[in-house]
């Protein structure tokens, strides 16, 4: 059955992301993410007198681990795996656009 379509989106949305870990598997993490108008992320995105992680702070809500979702953890994450920041940002956007993976 067919979700009924809405013009207004609900305000976070859930995205599973894979991270790579050095000599491990991939890990996947679940990250719940603010749904950010277009305009609001266009000025996010110029990053004026902000760091990337400032960037990622802001478009996510929270996340499946037991350490809370903090800035500070945050960038643990991404001090330990640097990876993370891109595969992050990357699945943002294709959940955002809409440009899912197809089995």
């Amino acid at each position: 059955m067919a979700t009924k379509f809405t013009l207004q989106p609900k305000p976070t949305f859930k995205a599973n992301v894979t991270i790579p870990r050095a000599g491990e598997d991939d890990g996947v993490l679940t990250f719940t993410f603010h749904h950010k108008p277009l305009k609001e992320l266009v000025e996010l995105e110029k990053l004026e007198g902000k760091t990337a992680t400032d960037f990622l702070a802001e478009i996510i809500a929270g996340w499946a681990l037991p350490e809370a979702f903090s800035s500070e953890n945050l960038s643990i994450l991404l001090e330990n795996y640097p990876a993370a920041m891109r595969t992050i940002t990357e699945t943002y956007y294709r959940e955002l656009m809409g440009h899912r993976e197809k089995n």
